[in-house]
Formats: C-alpha cells, structure tokens, sequence
C-alpha cells in the first residue's frame, strides 16, 4: 500500500488554538440585510438524489449526496442592543408578549424582574436584536440560547418585532447560499499525528513512532511556535461558506425515520435541509447567516434518501 500523503492539518491561520468561551458561536460580521441570521439545531444526515449541473464526468445524471438535517426551533426576539463606534452603548429589553412557558425558561438562563426595561439612546450606529431560542417545543433538555443577530432594519420596525416568534421563512428560502457557523466536536488534548498530520516515524525510532523528528536547532535554544506540538483539538469556532439550502419544510412524516435519528431522536419542528455537512455533534447549535461571497447555486433536491 502507498504511503498516503496530504496536506498539513491544523492550520496556523487559526492561532493560538484554545477551546472556545461557550458552546454555541459568537458572530461579530453580519451581511446588510433586514435580519441576516438564524439558528438551528444539528439533527443528523441523510442522502438525496440529485442531477449534477457541473462541468465533469457525471453531468447530466443522477448522483447521490449527503445533506444535513436542522431542526428549527422557535425564536423570540427579547431586546434591542445599541452600537456607537463598535461599542455596545445600551440595550431596550422587551419580552411582554412572549408565551408564558417562555419566560419560565427565560428566567432560568438570566435574572429578570420586568417584562420591560432600558432606554433607547438619541443617537447610535447599528442596532442589533438579541434573541432566544426555544428548546422546549424540541423536546430538547436545554434552557434557552441567547445571541445578537445583524439587523438593517429601522428603528419603529425592530420594536415590533419584540416578543413575536421569527419564522425561516421570512428571512431564508430553498435555493439560497448560507454560511453556518458553529464549534466543532471537542476531542480533548491530542497529539501531533492526529492534529497536525504527521507523518509516522519509522517502527525502528528511537525517541517515538507518533513525534516530530525535530523541535529546532541548537542554536538559538527555544522552540519555534510554529513547530506541531501535542495540546487541544477541537470544541472551536469555525465557519463554512457557501452552504445550500434543499428544503424547508414542516412535513415530518418526509424526513423522519421510525427509530428517530440515532442520538437525536424525532424532529418535532420544522427542519431545514442543508447540502453537505455541518462542523459540531447532534443537538448543538448552528448559526446560519447571509453568506459573505456569494456563488451560484449548482444542485437541485430530487428524492430524500432516509
């Protein structure tokens, strides 16, 4: 069997590599749209017949790809955030009119008293919606997500949007490109083999078979932060682009499967089909966004493969 080879994992771009702050990612670039963002969570996989649009040996016919199901939960807009030169000013928080079994699940994840508070500032920059997810209607055992989203809208229209449930549909449709983000699966502390692709030593080394041959010269006497080192993988924040959406739908029966998916179960809300695959494990959340470079869409759902 040939030696395999290939390119360095474990790119320096992302440096220094730490674990991320919390479990669901923190956005700080958002498109110029009415409401750029959503979320979802991980489901599973599945596979659907499609017909190949590129330019290869296969255009023309019928192929089989992977594709990732979302479940959407419901999402309720709790306050707007103020920016003045980058920086957060003030916030207006509003939750009167979210259902009652929501702020009961609100109020375990911050400590509120009101149902509305804080002032809206004379002057500002950007206005943001910090909203909440609702797990609860997904059967999920977690209390409610909170996170900014980008928003273009003015100001009188943004405040209508407080306490009323966003929809997908509003604001993404079939066809269209995202971006997600989310953080990777954790995978502990690892060596240089699994989390910079090393090249194994010979059976015959003498300091190890998984080691790096060198740490540096002699001279000068330190090591070179560039030089593959055992530590963390995994559990970071990473964005893939250009992700295309198949379907959304609230046709359950379609997507589900007897069993429920192993380490999910059933999908109980709407879900959204996305083309490929998502970086984290089942049941975290994803942040879907308007995608930052936009191409041209190449595939077209035919049949969903369970």
């Amino acid at each position: 069997m040939a030696t395999p080879n290939g390119p360095r994992r474990g790119s320096l771009q992302f440096w220094p590599r730490v674990r991320a702050k919390r479990i669901y990612p923190k956005i700080s670039f958002w498109v110029k749209d009415s409401l750029s963002g959503f979320a979802a969570y991980k489901v599973g996989m599945v596979q659907y017949s499609a017909t190949e649009t590129r330019k290869n040996v296969n255009q023309g016919k019928k192929i089989v790809r992977a594709a990732t199901v979302l479940a959407i939960p419901p999402i309720y807009p709790i306050s707007l955030v103020f920016y003045k030169k980058h920086q957060k000013i003030t916030e207006y928080f509003n939750i009167k009119d979210t259902p009652k079994d929501f702020k009961k699940d609100l109020k375990r994840k911050i400590n509120f008293k009101l149902d509305e508070y804080g002032k809206i500032p004379d002057e500002f920059d950007e206005i943001r919606i910090k909203v909440a997810t609702f797990p609860r209607k997904t059967k999920l055992k977690k209390t409610p997500e909170i996170f900014e989203l980008g928003c273009n809208l003015e100001l009188e229209k943004a405040k209508e949007l407080l306490g009323k449930e966003l929809k997908i549909e509003d604001f993404f449709s079939a066809g269209e490109m995202v971006d997600v983000t989310a953080i990777t699966k954790g995978k502990g502390t690892q060596g240089v083999i699994k989390r910079f692709g090393v090249k194994l030593r010979n059976h015959k080394s003498k300091k190890g078979v998984r080691r790096v041959g060198s740490i540096g010269s002699v001279v000068p006497r330190k090591v070179d932060w560039r030089v593959p080192m055992p530590g963390q993988l995994g559990f970071q924040q990473r964005t893939e682009y250009n992700k295309l959406i198949l379907k959304i739908s609230d046709n359950l029966e379609e997507i589900n499967k007897k069993q429920g998916f192993k380490g999910y179960g059933l999908v109980r809300t709407k879900y959204l089909l996305l083309d490929g695959s998502v970086p984290g494990p089942r049941k975290r959340l994803i942040i879907l966004r308007k995608p930052k470079k936009q191409r041209k869409n190449i595939m077209q759902i035919g049949e969903i493969i369970k």
